[in-house]
């Protein structure tokens, strides 16, 4: 399944078994013409929100297009919450793959793409008073067989090769990501009530932001790309707690919808056009 080396990756920070790299950590990796392209012929790459979008206006192509035409999607039985990935490089070879084996959307490449062959990981805790703590960690990807760009090349360090691939910006919108997916299976319970009907409703929201520009009639001179993937996020948190709430889960389960000023759709509407 697309989600088991994830969830590997999971199993290892809630045991406290991934090794986690200093900014400072040395490492010894090059990409070279003997291997270019091999990562690319046949794996699995994760998508979030971020990565779809960044994609598909580098083509110039609806988010919903890009979603539809490169992209499946599984629900996850255990999290009850999908998981996105590129299906012609999970399927072999990725289609954006030149015939030198280079990319060509290299400058919007996916986050786990451009980071390779570091990961990051990232865990929400809570703490005695209830605030969330961030636990993140970058850790070294398992030798792929197919990857030679180990055996030689240039020593970098870790934050040499996250500036160097340009991906905080990434982690930002990831975070951003990743608490709401923490916060709808912990505090929602979302594995009790997911289904396809709401799927379909949280689409739009996390993969298609250019449909909801034009029904706001909002340019990115208007919201900025990065403001309004983060008004996307809180969008979705708003509408899985009031659906949370009508199944008896989350914060709002005994109060439903009562005291709510306006339709859950009029105050989505708020927070994607005002921030809040």
């Amino acid at each position: 399944m697309a989600f088991d080396f994830q969830k590997g990756v999971l199993d290892k920070l809630e045991t406290d078994t991934l090794e986690a790299l200093g900014l400072d950590h040395g490492f010894e990796f090059s990409c070279n013409d003997e291997c270019m392209g091999r990562c690319c012929r046949k794996i699995t790459i994760l998508l979030e929100p971020w990565d779809i979008e960044v994609m598909s206006r580098h083509l110039d192509m609806p988010g919903q297009k890009f979603f539809t035409t490169f992209c499946r999607m599984e629900l996850d039985p255990q999290a009850g919450w999908p998981a996105v990935w590129l299906a012609h490089a999970a399927e072999g070879p990725c289609t954006f793959m030149l015939e030198d084996g280079k990319c060509s959307i290299y400058p919007a490449r996916s986050g786990n793409c451009r980071t390779f062959p570091l990961g990051r990981a990232v865990r929400y805790l809570k703490e005695d008073h209830g605030d969330k703590v961030r636990d993140e960690r970058i850790f070294m990807v398992d030798r792929m067989q197919f990857c030679l760009g180990g055996r030689k090349g240039r020593t970098w360090t870790v934050k040499e090769w996250l500036d160097d691939a340009d991906v905080f910006t990434w982690y930002q919108m990831s975070d951003q990501y990743t608490e709401l997916v923490d916060y709808a299976m912990r505090e929602l319970a979302v594995r009790q009530w997911m289904n396809d009907k709401v799927l379909r409703m949280i689409i739009p929201f996390l993969y298609a932001p250019d449909i909801l520009r034009k029904r706001l009639g909002a340019a990115a001179d208007d919201i900025t790309h990065e403001e309004f993937h983060r008004r996307r996020m809180e969008a979705v948190k708003l509408i899985l707690t009031d659906l949370a709430a009508g199944f008896g889960f989350g914060p709002r389960a005994d109060k439903g919808v009562a005291g709510n000023s306006g339709s859950l759709m009029e105050r989505v509407g708020k927070i994607l056009a005002q921030g809040k």
